[in-house]
Parts: structure tokens; C-alpha cells; sequence
């Protein structure tokens, strides 16, 4: 029927999704590849292309580790979804939910009465073997009794044409945001394909998911404080927490975000302790409490095991819960099944043996090749062992570990994953699939994704499905019945919303990360633009000696970067032309130099990746510039490559901070954001002057007109004084004109602004920091011009170079205090709200 699939030919021995036994193309296929034939190849190609840029610029990336190439992964996704028909889905969702019901039911039996072990329906070696049987969480009650709230299974359909579970993900199941994404992606890129195909929306999903939380949080409270828990931004799907965290609306915090007091859970916040009802956990349960499970973790919270157990804080999924994930629970699921709900499980298990069964453990090894050979505990992270594939020799060592080791091995069949098409050289072309499902626990019962994660090959003839593999990603579109309803997670009734304009519960990491980023941002600004100066004079020149400002900008340079990083200065830089191109080039691009240009924006977009649920889809877009301006650079290039880099980079730097003012709101997490801004640039500033005219060279007026260029500030100078340069109206311009958006008094002005402004979170009336803000543009706006540009007896302008020394520590000093009274929660007292409205008060609260 199209010409798109006229050259497509499913695997062989694999049940092709889009393809009828007679050839034809499936009923609930054809609508869609309708459309696709309608957009043309070349349409599509072009319409891709843009969606994978859009996919890069958003930053959608997964994380792998132990990669030379990098730990951080673009998102690869197929603009073909995967059609599933609505009596397929239907049977589908009713055999996920059984499945669910099952494994809640397991899990409330072996972390309490364990009558499972007692009947002998499960070897209690599985249990008491199991790293992931966590003993002190015998003692948690999961509210509404779902030790899963939230539950993935990954499915693959066999050549017979059924769904088979393959795997169960119960500890923090990944993929649901990558789902989401996936749609939003799709739905833009092809909007009438989306329309017009009727397909199921993923918006109730993640409302049953939000309702599902709050209601962890009933009986306690009427307006729960949620909170993602991520371990950070090395974790491989952080991506994900990020925008799962920002699409529900809820903070994402890491660990030493939170603390315990007494039995309560709190988030610090710059105001202060707030209370948390119910943690969306997205790291292992056994690295949440160093105190009660695994003694080394630095990413959990102490105490949370008791504050779980005495109810006060409802964790989804339940600590305890990565017990149902283990694979070697996976060939008792039927007697499970059987026992638990009375009936024979709606969908099947791929078959699976545990090897810690003597005859099961026989037939594993005396039918080798049939199986994929995976670890039985999912605390092992190693990739499964096709044993066809294996050398002889890899064969016998491989049985010799299993007989070594039975308990810590199952088999799992081996069979042919289904085709579906991908869309790869302007075709369509066949790839082994599966399908990663999502169902969420509600008050009512259960509910499934309408969709899901699909995984798909690298090749056709790979049998691994995962992103780490090079494989890629397809959104599942089911077919809706009739009308699709438009579900919206915004509250319907505006009478429950109140308006609302605190940002006091902004959390103490991500304020002083964003003040960080503002801080880090700057450094980049000025480092390539005293280094863009240095590279126009010597690429203007034939001889470096035409620019005889040019030794003093590279001391200047030497000595400001090397006094970020505490190295040794370098001295005497410009012996002749080779070793300058080094010395610039190892200040752009030497991963190895701290405090130059490379790190500075290396550390900003790090820094920008653990806020991303606080800064816009557009402010990370300019982060992600930077980074490409940065790594696109030839290393090995020349000087006016170099040059023609850095005013490329100058504009997203500059942008940003235009558009980190224009779109984010004033309040305080902005506050932090521009206040590190601001110290950054007087500090520098303040460093630039001292550097260039504390001794004054004998050809100063080219040390004047570099330093406007580093300033950007030529134009308002020649606009004002129509007459060479000079220092001291240069000074003036650069030091103590509030009306200029580089002199160190208009930084100086708005620090001055933001501390008052922060200090509304005290109760002390006059904080050190304010005198101290105060003081400082008081001091610049009163100096006395003439005195300062004068010389002493040595020729050095010794009064300016106090000065200039005196304005960078003070501003130190008001980085220290900020960071003490506001972001370290150290010998400061912190109120904390109980449930009840009452205030309790501790003397010391944890370092944040």
C-alpha cells in the first residue's frame, strides 16, 4: 500500500510487528503509515534532522559509565513508533496489573509473616541470600500497604506473537520520563501523524502518579511536600529525575539535601528545615541510610529507616522493595500467582530456570546453548552471556562458575525478539524490539502507561536491546478506541489555587549551585575576553613586538589564571611566537590548567546539569552552546581559529545572562544566580585593573585601550571623551560609574541589593554582610580619583593597587558570609515546622 514499505522485509524467525503472515500491513498500522507516506522521505529526513537537534539542545542524554568517549550519551530516538492495537493493550494491561497486584502482595509477605518460606512456595535461599532482602525495612508499613507504587516490566513478544516478561524493575524503574520525552518529541516533530492516528494519551498516567503520592501522604497532612530523590548527576538516568521532577512540579534533591530530627524528614531550605511527607526515591534503597543498610553510602540520609518505619515520612517504591526485581524470583511467578490471587498469571514469563535448584541447574548445563546465561540477584551488574555465542573455551569456564556457584545464576530462554521498523538511511528498516511498560498503584486499583519505553537493536543482527549497546529508542502508540480525552496536570479548580510568590523553600544546594553557575559564567566571560584581546593584536600584527601592550595583557593573564588555580605563575611569556601560540592555547583549551577558560566553562555547564530542573529549556541551550563552541575547536589550529572561536563563544556567554534575567523570576534562587554573577565580575574586574595599572608602563595608552576592549566598554568611553585614553577617566568609567553595567560600583550596587534583599530570611535586623555590602559602595563611590592615578617615588600607583587588593577580599569576604549564613546551615540555628505548626529548635543544623 506504500512505498515506503515496498523494500521491507522482515527477520526472519522474529514476529514482525507491522507485518501480516500474508504479507499485508496490520489494520492498526496502516493509519499511521499513511501519514508517514503523505510527509515523504524527504520531508521526514528533514524533519528528524530538526528533532534530533532540538533532542541534543535540550540536553536529553543518558549516562554510561566507564566510557572513554565520555559518560554522558545523546538520546537516540526512531521517528516510527511502535502501533499497538487497543484489544491487544487491553489483554496486555490486565496481565501487567495482575502482575503488579502479585508482587506487592510477595513483597508484604516476606517483610512480614514470610508465609511463602513457610509453605515452601519460595527456597528461603532466595530471600536469605538476597542482597537485596533488606532486614531492617521488616519493620516499614507502606502506606495503603503498595511496597510498589510505581512498577516496569520489560517485555518481549515471541515468535509465537505473545507478550513475555523478561524482566521486572521495582527498585526505581527508569524509563517513564524517557517515554514522555519520547512523545513530546514525536508530537511536535509530526503533529498530524499524532492527531490523526487517534493515539492514547501519557498525561493520565502521570496524574494517577502524582494523586498516587499525595495519597502516600493522607491522614498526615492535606498538603504533602513531595520530593524527588536522585543520586545525582552521574547517575545513569539523571536526565530523567530532572525532568520527572520538573513535569510533576516537585523539588529534586540529593541526599544531603535532606535530614532527620527526631522521626521527621526535612528539606533544607535557605528560610530554613521544611518537613517532607513522601520521597519519590529514584537511587537503590540499600544506598538511602548509611545508618540502618549500607554503612558507605554518601548519598543517603541517616535516619531514614526509623522515619519510615514510625511513619512519618511514606517513601515510593518502599524501601525494600528492589527484593521484587530479583531475577531469580522469575520462574516462581506462576506459583506465585496461583497462591497470591488464585489464578494462572495472565501473562507469560520467558522461561527461566535458577540454577540454584539441582535439577534445574542439570538441564541448564546439559542444554547449554539454549539459554542467556544472567546473574540471579540484581545487585550484579554484569551483561548477559549468550552461551551460543561463546568460544569453547568461554563455554567451559562459564559452567564451571555455575557449578561453582549455582545459587548466583538463572537461564533464561533464548528467543527472537520481535521486528519492528526503524527509520535509518531514508528507509525503513527492520530492528530487533522491546517494550518497557509502566504501571502505577493507585487509591482505586491500578493503572498503566498507555505507551511505554521501546528499546531497539543497533543491528539487525544483535540480540541486545539497550542504549549502552548503541542501540536506540521508539515511543508505543495504542490505538485509542474513540474520542481521546484531554488530560491537563494543572489544577482544574482555580478556587484551590492560591497565588504564591516565596522562593524561601529553595533548597540550600541548589542555591549555592546556582550561585556557583552565576559565578563560574562570569569567569568564562572575561577569560575569553582578555583572551579574545590578546588574539587581535596578535593576529593584527606581523610581529609581536607591534603591540607592545602585549607583554603586560599575557602577565596580566598568567597571573590572573594561575591565582584562581594556585599554580605558578608563568614568567616571561613571550620569548617569541610558538611559545605565545602555547601559552594561549594551553589557557583556552588544557583540560589539565585549573581556573582557565576550558574549566571555568566546563564547571559552569556541570554545574548547570545538577539544576536543571531550575533553569529554562532555553538557558540550557546556551550552556550546551558553550560546551560545543568549546569542544568543536580545532586544538591544534591557529591563532585566528582560535580568535574566530571566542567571539562565537562570547555569545551565548553574553546571552545568558541576559536571558537568565529576562526568564526566571526574581526571586531568590535568581538572586543567588546574579549575586555570584556580579562578585565574579568585580573580582576580575577589580584583578584586570590592579594587574594592568598599578605599575604604570611607559606605553600606557595601549594597556588603556586593551583594557576597554576586556571591559567592553570602548564605545561609551569614545563616546564621552573625544580624546586619547587616560586613567583616570578610565577609572572612573571602570570603577565608579553605577550607571555602567561593567564597573566594579555597579556590581558592587546590586551585591549590595541582593544581600538586603536575602536578609529578609533572618530574623537579626543588621546582618555583618550588609555593613560589610554597604561599606564597600560607600568606599567606591567616595575615593578620590586624583589621589589614586597618582604615582609614588617606586613609579607604582600604590593607593589604587591597595584599593583594587581591598575590594577583591571584601568581596571574598561577602562570599564567605552568604555561604555560611545561607547555603552551609553551619552554627546557625534553624527553625523547623513540625506537622503540627509548632516550632522546634536546633542548636546546629547538618552541613548542607
Amino acid at each position: 500500500m506504500s512505498t515506503l514499505t515496498d523494500s521491507f522485509r522482515p527477520l526472519p524467525g522474529a514476529y514482525p510487528e507491522m507485518v501480516a503472515p500474508d504479507g499485508a500491513i496490520r489494520p492498526h498500522w496502516q493509519p499511521m503509515l499513511r501519514q508517514l507516506e503523505n510527509y515523504g522521505a524527504i520531508n521526514i529526513d528533514a524533519r528528524w534532522k530538526r528533532a534530533q537537534r532540538t533532542i541534543r539542545e535540550n540536553g536529553v542524554t543518558f549516562n554510561v559509565y566507564d566510557d572513554d568517549k565520555g559518560s554522558s550519551h545523546p538520546w537516540m530516538l526512531d521517528p516510527v513508533p511502535l502501533m499497538i492495537a487497543p484489544d491487544e493493550w487491553e489483554k496486555l494491561s490486565a496481565g501487567l496489573i495482575q502482575r503488579m497486584q502479585v508482587l506487592n502482595l510477595t513483597m508484604a509477605d516476606l517483610y512480614s509473616e514470610q508465609t511463602l518460606l513457610k509453605n515452601n512456595i519460595l527456597p528461603s535461599e532466595l530471600l536469605f541470600s538476597n542482597p537485596q532482602f533488606l532486614r531492617p525495612c521488616c519493620q516499614i508499613t507502606p502506606p495503603n500497604g503498595h511496597y510498589l507504587t510505581l512498577h516496569a516490566v520489560d517485555l518481549a513478544r515471541t515468535p509465537s506473537g505473545k507478550w513475555s516478561v523478561v524482566k521486572d524493575l521495582s527498585q526505581a524503574p527508569p524509563g517513564a520520563g524517557y517515554a514522555l520525552e519520547n512523545r513530546l518529541v514525536l508530537s511536535r516533530t509530526f503533529p498530524t501523524l499524532y492527531r490523526d492516528c487517534g493515539v492514547e494519551r501519557l498525561a493520565p498516567f502521570f496524574s494517577a502518579l502524582r494523586k498516587s503520592l499525595e495519597q502516600l501522604a493522607s491522614g498526615r497532612t492535606n498538603s504533602p511536600h513531595i520530593v524527588v530523590l536522585t543520586p545525582g548527576s552521574h547517575s545513569s538516568s539523571y536526565f530523567e529525575h530532572a525532568y520527572i521532577a520538573r513535569y510533576l512540579g516537585y523539588p529534586l534533591v540529593l541526599g544531603n539535601d535532606l535530614t532527620v530530627r527526631g522521626s521527621e524528614v526535612f528539606l533544607k531550605t535557605l528560610a530554613g528545615l521544611r518537613k517532607v511527607d513522601v520521597i519519590l526515591r529514584r537511587q537503590a534503597d540499600s544506598l538511602c541510610d548509611p545508618l540502618e543498610l549500607a554503612g558507605d553510602s554518601l548519598l543517603g540520609i541517616p535516619g531514614l529507616v526509623q522515619a519510615a518505619i514510625d511513619g512519618e515520612v511514606a517513601i515510593a517504591n518502599a524501601l525494600g522493595s528492589g527484593l521484587a526485581e530479583t531475577p531469580a524470583l522469575l520462574p516462581f511467578f506462576p506459583i506465585l500467582c496461583r497462591n497470591l490471587v488464585g489464578a494462572e498469571p495472565l501473562l507469560e514469563t520467558t522461561p527461566t530456570l535458577w540454577c540454584g535448584q539441582e535439577k534445574e541447574c542439570r538441564q541448564v548445563l546439559d542444554q547449554f546453548d539454549r539459554w542467556v546465561i544472567k546473574r540471579a540477584f540484581s545487585d550484579h551488574r554484569e551483561n548477559p552471556v549468550f552461551v551460543r555465542t561463546l568460544s569453547p573455551a568461554d563455554r567451559v569456564a562459564l559452567a564451571d562458575r555455575i557449578k561453582t556457584e549455582p545459587e548466583q545464576f538463572i537461564a533464561q530462554e533464548s528467543v527472537a525478539l520481535s521486528s519492528s521498523p526503524c527509520w535509518q538511511d531514508s528507509k525503513l528498516v527492520p530492528r530487533n524490539t522491546m517494550l518497557r511498560a509502566f504501571i502505577v498503584a493507585t487509591e482505586k486499583g491500578y493503572q498503566v502507561m498507555p505507551g511505554g519505553l521501546v528499546r531497539t537493536s543497533p543491528q539487525a543482527d544483535s540480540p541486545i536491546v539497550s542504549m549502552e549497546s548503541g542501540g536506540g529508542s521508539k515511543d508505543a502508540w495504542v490505538v485509542a478506541r474513540g474520542t481521546v480525552e484531554h488530560v491537563t496536570l494543572l489544577p482544574t479548580d482555580e478556587s484551590a489555587i492560591q497565588p504564591s510568590r516565596s522562593d524561601a523553600n529553595l533548597s540550600s544546594r541548589v542555591a549555592d549551585n546556582l550561585f556557583w553557575l552565576g559565578r563560574y559564567v562570569q569567569r568564562a566571560d572575561m577569560d575569553a575576553r582578555l583572551l579574545r584581546t590578546i588574539l587581535r593584536r596578535l593576529t593584527e600584527e606581523t610581529q609581536p613586538d607591534g603591540a607592545p601592550e602585549l607583554p603586560e595583557l599575557l602577565r596580566a593573564l598568567s597571573q590572573m589564571t594561575t591565582a584562581k588555580s594556585g599554580a605558578s605563575p608563568i614568567t616571561d611569556p613571550i620569548k617569541q611566537a610558538a611559545e605565545t601560540k602555547v601559552l594561549i592555547f594551553n589557557m583556552i583549551f588544557d583540560r589539565a590548567l585549573p581556573g582557565n577558560l576550558h574549566n571555568a566553562l566546563i564547571s559552569a555547564c556541570n554545574i548547570g546539569s545538577t539544576v536543571r530542573e531550575r533553569i529554562s529549556i532555553d538557558t540550557w541551550r546556551i550552556l550546551d552552546r558553550m560546551n560545543d563552541e568549546l569542544h568543536s575547536a580545532a586544538t591544534d589550529g591557529d591563532l585566528p581559529d582560535a580568535l574566530e572561536m571566542l567571539d562565537r563563544l562570547l555569545m551565548p556567554l553574553a546571552a545568558f545572562s541576559g536571558l537568565s534575567s529576562e526568564s526566571m523570576t526574581h526571586g531568590y534562587g535568581w538572586r543567588f544566580m546574579d549575586m555570584g554573577f556580579r562578585m565574579e565580575r568585580a573580582t576580575m574586574t577589580a584583578q584586570l585593573l590592579c594587574e594592568l595599572l598599578s605599575r604604570p608602563a611607559s606605553f600606557e595608552a595601549p594597556v588603556l585601550d586593551a583594557i576597554l576592549d576586556v571591559a567592553n566598554s570602548s564605545m561609551t568611553y569614545r563616546s564621552r571623551y573625544q580624546s586619547h585614553v587616560a586613567a583616570l577617566p578610565l577609572l572612573d568609567l571602570l570603577m565608579c560609574d553605577n550607571s555602567n553595567p561593567r564597573s566594579i560600583a555597579y556590581q558592587l550596587v546590586l551585591i549590595s541589593r541582593h544581600i538586603h534583599s536575602l536578609s529578609e530570611l533572618s530574623e537579626h535586623k543588621v546582618l555583618p554582610e550588609q555593613r560589610l555590602a554597604d561599606e564597600l559602595v560607600l568606599r567606591i563611590e567616595n575615593c578620590d580619583l586624583n589621589q589614586l592615578v597618582q604615582t609614588d617615588a617606586k613609579g607604582c600607583r600604590t593607593l589604587l593597587k591597595t584599593l583594587l587588593t581591598e575590594i577583591s577580599k571584601s568581596v571574598q569576604e561577602l562570599s564567605n558570609h552568604i555561604t555560611h549564613r545561607y547555603l552551609a546551615h553551619v552554627n546557625a540555628t534553624s527553625r523547623l515546622t513540625s506537622a503540627y505548626g509548632s516550632e522546634i529548635w536546633d542548636e546546629k543544623a547538618d552541613e548542607a
